[in-house]
């Protein structure tokens, strides 16, 4: 089965953003709910980004380090 949103192949295990979230993955749901401010996905996104594993993600919510 793949994404709704974007055709990535659902939990895949090799790719971590691959979580079945309902029929779309977590690459697009976190994304989504990070920008909605939904309370533990902008840090987990932020840390995916950071990991590499965003690479062309914004941060809606940029922290002031």
């Amino acid at each position: 089965m793949n994404c709704k949103m974007c055709g990535r192949l659902l939990d895949h295990t090799e790719d971590p953003l691959s979580l079945d979230c309902g029929g779309d993955c977590w690459g697009c749901v976190g994304e989504i709910e990070a920008e909605m401010g939904v309370p533990e996905s902008p840090e987990r996104v932020r840390d995916e980004a950071t990991k590499g594993l965003r690479p062309n993600w914004i941060d809606p919510f940029p922290r002031a380090d």
